[in-house]
């Protein structure tokens, strides 16, 4: 049976992967580029959508082939009525990578979800890791905001399509993340990923925390 169109995908992106100890140069000049704080300052973005570290899982798709399958009918169904009864989709594309050693810590789909979203190349999740670390841990330093521009010299870098990472926001929050989405896009206009991300401050009222806490004292 030939390989699916995922499979062949993984494979090119494996192929560019470059040795170990280069790579870990590669890193080493983004880390070199950012400030010390920017795991902690990681954390904090995923929760703004209501990420947990215990709990959340990130979805990982080559960028250029996200959406492109179609599940199938049942799935399909099954998130239009979750649409509807939360007022808005609970799934989001919070950020990319462009560093090729994230497809070493993914756990690889179940077949059947591989071949109904091409480019689905897998997920993070602290009870599945080998090393049981949470998955802002295992994201790669140059990570970058959905919404902001990511640094050419860092593309140049590392010479690959990148990957999305995404997410399921809790479902109370669902109708509330596309606001938290458009600040994201309007600071990253004008703001390098490179520097502190300040700007995190600014997003807290968005974020889910404060939505929650507003929802439980109406």
């Amino acid at each position: 049976m030939a390989a699916s169109e995922t499979e062949q995908q993984i494979t090119r992106a494996r192929r560019r992967t470059l040795p170990a100890q280069t790579l870990e140069t590669l890193e080493g000049v983004v880390q070199s580029q950012i400030p010390q704080s920017r795991r902690e300052e990681i954390r904090k973005y995923l929760e703004l959508f209501g990420y947990k570290p215990e709990r959340s899982i990130l979805q990982i798709h080559i960028a250029g082939y996200f959406g492109r399958g179609r599940p199938p009918p049942k799935e399909l169904i099954s998130r239009e009525k979750a649409a509807a009864r939360y007022q808005g989709r609970t799934f989001t594309v919070v950020g990319r990578t462009h560093d090729p050693s994230i497809i070493d810590r993914v756990i690889k789909p179940k077949k059947k979800q591989e071949e109904a979203s091409a480019g689905y190349i897998g997920y993070l999740f602290k009870n599945k890791d080998r090393d049981e670390k949470p998955p802002d841990e295992l994201l790669p330093l140059d990570f970058t905001p959905a919404g902001f521009a990511y640094p050419k010299d860092w593309k140049d870098l590392f010479a690959t399509k990148g990957f999305l990472i995404a997410l399921h926001v809790p479902a109370d929050f669902a109708r509330s993340k596309n606001e938290l989405t458009r600040r994201i896009r309007q600071i990253g206009k004008g703001v390098s990923v490179k520097q502190q991300w300040d700007f995190l401050r600014e997003l807290e009222q968005y974020g889910y925390r404060l939505k929650k806490d507003q929802a439980s004292q109406q």
